[in-house]
């Protein structure tokens, strides 16, 4: 028989009883390299025969498969993690399910799954794509379709060629894509990057070389956590954010609202500001505006930003990344559903400026920005509500 047993990533303690009895009572270990699975067996004084097992050569699959037909209790052991997920072992235990040989496996660490843990990112489900091809263009077409299942995407890179495909995804996905990487996970120099495609991208130009195995998760900052909103059971909730809650955050707040009823949208759209005070009087020209809109008249109290607002959100629209910043520090549990308006708009990395307080040119201008990124968003929540 043939026992697959999951050996730690890099801390030794992490191995499981049942891994070391299997490593105990096999006849043999086939192993990925031979002198990391020594350290192993050493650490726990187990004294067996280590064979190194290539899935890439048939010599190699051929002796493999010899110890099982001839009987043997064969252990299967990669440098870490679980074999066969991106590691060796698929071929091996593919042969034996087609000749009848039992096959065993045991649970234990995977660096897939504690890095979808550890990131913080929804991971009641994701796509993991292992280790990606070498061109460009087999890269992007690979994620291109895993990101249209808007899910968490996984995959694995190599030190050498992180800060190339860093630099890929800010240039072929934006550079507001929302990104961790777990590198050395369970190791002495264990370490997480978290943020922005692009703030990873600078971080990592600042080191001179990059060593370890690398996890990387991505997730584009139009993701959004369907599933919690179908639990709610409610209609998606949009909420506009700025600083006093009197002009930009409003305009957004009630164009949007109109633009959505006509479109026969079933969405909720709020708004608020970070520092709003509910005395502040909502400026003429944001209702001349609106009103110039058809927008029903309304009567405004600005509010202030709360964690039950941001909790009932679905979408976080901030005005700026000053904006989008300040939301994070103080509810970094919104990370997944908060950007700017004009990021999530595809607009780039543009703020939509201030007007409050200047010529009323000013607040047109900025009142014609809000209604292009408006419109955007209401074509992306219907095509979203349309594929459901």
């Amino acid at each position: 028989m043939i026992t697959i047993v999951p050996t730690p990533l890099g801390n030794l303690e992490d191995i499981t009883i049942r891994a070391l009895k299997a490593l105990r009572g096999c006849d043999l270990v086939l192993c990925e390299d031979t002198r990391r699975t020594a350290k192993l067996m050493a650490r726990y004084a187990i004294a067996k025969k280590l064979f190194r097992y290539n899935e890439h050569d048939e010599r190699s699959l051929a002796e493999a498969a010899g110890f099982l037909r001839a009987g043997r209790n064969v252990a299967l052991v990669s440098d870490g993690g679980m074999p066969c997920i991106s590691d060796p072992g698929r071929k091996l235990v593919a042969l034996a399910r087609a000749e009848g040989i039992p096959v065993l496996v045991l649970p234990g660490p995977s660096a897939v799954v504690t890095a979808a843990a550890g990131s913080g990112f929804p991971s009641d489900s994701f796509v993991f794509l292992g280790f990606l091809p070498r061109a460009r263009g087999k890269i992007v077409k690979a994620l291109k379709k895993a990101f249209e299942l808007e899910k968490t995407v996984i995959l694995y890179e190599s030190p050498f060629r992180i800060k190339k495909f860093m630099e890929l995804v800010c240039a072929e996905f934006g550079p507001d894509t929302n990104a961790v990487i777990a590198r050395e996970l369970t190791k002495v120099y264990e370490e997480w990057l978290t943020g922005t495609a692009a703030e990873i991208r600078d971080k990592l130009a600042a080191v001179k070389e990059v060593k370890g195995e690398i996890a990387v998760l991505l997730r584009p900052a139009s993701f959004k956590d369907e599933a919690e909103r179908r639990e709610r059971g409610a209609s998606a909730a949009v909420m506009f954010v700025c600083t006093g809650n009197t002009c930009r955050s409003v305009m957004a707040q009630y164009y949007a609202a109109k633009a959505a009823s006509n479109l026969e949208l079933d969405l909720k759209f709020t708004s608020c500001g970070l520092a709003a005070q509910g005395a502040a009087v909502i400026p003429a020209p944001v209702k001349i505006m609106l009103k110039k809109e058809s927008v029903p008249d309304f009567e405004h109290v600005p509010v202030q930003i709360a964690a039950k607002l941001v909790e009932e959100a679905d979408l976080i629209l901030a005005m700026t990344h000053a904006h989008k910043a300040a939301i994070l520090e103080k509810f970094p549990a919104a990370f997944d559903k908060t950007h700017t308006l004009a990021e999530y708009a595809g607009f780039g990395n543009g703020d939509v400026s201030d007007p409050c307080g200047r010529e009323e040119v000013v607040y047109s201008e900025t009142f014609r920005m809000i209604k292009k990124a408006v419109a955007v968003v209401l074509d992306k929540m219907k095509s979203k509500i349309d594929n459901r």
